[in-house]
């Protein structure tokens, strides 16, 4: 039996099985454990290439079961892919990309390769990812490029790759970086989206059967219209 109700501007379908989000403006939809929780708009959700973000109230960032969770929103983009919680460095960090004045960051943006199924497990290992002396980066600053060299490697220092497994266009994985765990699955989409990513982090490794949870939340999305 399934039943149908009005919960954060969403339809949320509840089966047997978990949930169904539906998108608001029903460009989407998709899958989801309901053990996630509620869902709710995420971070700068809607804003530039982020298409949509959503998080979920007992699975995204914050305190659960006495653990500190980073991340974990699903979110929707467009655009060259950018992955979320610095997982393949700041650069590709959409969110943390823009401390970069506009023009810089578009600079750099198109300077960097474009991340696809088969190039992300390499990007994720890669400590850098952008070199300043690059004639491509010429027009940014002095300032900006010692910028660049920080930025490329926030979040992602002494990266460790502990599995990354491709199947057709979804990568899973899960990393070390510093003091944190990184893991999550990306699925690169074609246009008029570019990826429907879900990166979750913290200082402990993910529990049994949590990637593979996520893995299955994003190959559940498909485009409505």
């Amino acid at each position: 039996m399934r039943f149908a109700f009005l919960l954060f501007t969403a339809e949320i379908l509840v089966c047997a099985q978990g949930r169904n989000y539906q998108d608001p403006q029903k460009r989407f939809e998709f899958s989801y454990p309901s053990g996630f929780g509620a869902p709710s708009a995420g971070m700068d959700s809607g804003f530039d290439d982020r298409v949509a973000a959503i998080r979920f109230s007992e699975f995204s960032a914050g305190v659960h079961a006495g653990k500190i969770i980073l991340g974990g929103e699903a979110v929707l983009t467009k655009g060259a892919p950018q992955v979320d919680l610095q997982a393949a460095g700041g650069l590709y960090d959409e969110i943390v990309l823009s401390a970069f004045p506009r023009p810089a960051a578009v600079t750099v943006r198109n300077t960097l390769p474009r991340l696809n199924a088969a190039n992300f497990c390499n990007a994720i290992a890669r400590e850098r990812h952008a070199d300043p002396a690059d004639p491509r980066l010429s027009s940014l600053t002095a300032a900006e490029k010692v910028a660049l060299v920080q930025v490329d490697q926030m979040g992602n220092s002494s990266p460790k790759v502990l599995r990354c497994e491709v199947s057709g266009k979804t990568v899973s994985f899960e990393k070390q970086a510093g003091p944190r765990t990184i893991y999550g699955a990306i699925r690169f989409l074609p246009a008029p989206y570019s990826s429907f990513q879900l990166i979750r982090g913290g200082t402990d490794a993910p529990t049994p059967g949590v990637l593979r949870q996520i893995t299955d939340l994003v190959n559940s999305w498909h485009e409505l219209r």
